[in-house]
This record gives C-alpha cells, structure tokens and sequence, in this order.
C-alpha cells in the first residue's frame, strides 16, 4: 500500500546534484504517491522552500517526505513524515 502526499500548492524535490536518471525515477514514484508533475519544483537547495510546504530530499535509495515547519536565516527544519523506496 502506497501513502498518498498530502500537499497544497507545490512539492519541492531537493536533488542535491543527484543525476538526471535518478531525478526521473523518484518522479515517477512520485506520481504513484499522488503529486502531480505540474506541481513539482526540483531544487538544488534547500532555499526559497515556504513554510508548511512538503520538500522531499533525494537520496541514492529512497526519497524523504518532510513537512517544511519553520524557516529561518537560510535554516529549515521539516520533520520527516516517511520515506518511499526507489
């Protein structure tokens, strides 16, 4: 069973300078997990993210879903809500 992401207005996919393939999986896996391409902002850095946005870090095996919390002087802190295996 899949979780859906729950979200409002966009979904920020911090890359961290991950490569292009791995960039193209995690969004398919997005899509299976109920983000709309349309609604995806891939960034190389975690800036610029609004506070109670969901920002999903790529990792090399998974992606982690966050819900951005507080930002503050260039610091964000999103508590993980889950991961999905890619």
């Amino acid at each position: 069973m899949s979780s859906k992401i729950e979200y409002t207005d966009k979904v920020y996919l911090y890359s961290s300078g991950m490569p292009a393939e791995l960039i193209d999986r995690s969004k398919e896996k997005l899509i299976e997990h109920g983000v709309d391409l349309k609604d995806l902002v891939v960034i190389e850095s975690p800036e610029n993210v609004p506070e109670g946005s969901i920002m999903i870090t790529l990792w090399p095996h998974y992606l982690s879903v966050a819900k951005v919390k507080r930002v503050r002087e260039g610091s964000i802190y999103a508590p993980q809500l889950f991961n999905i295996d890619i």
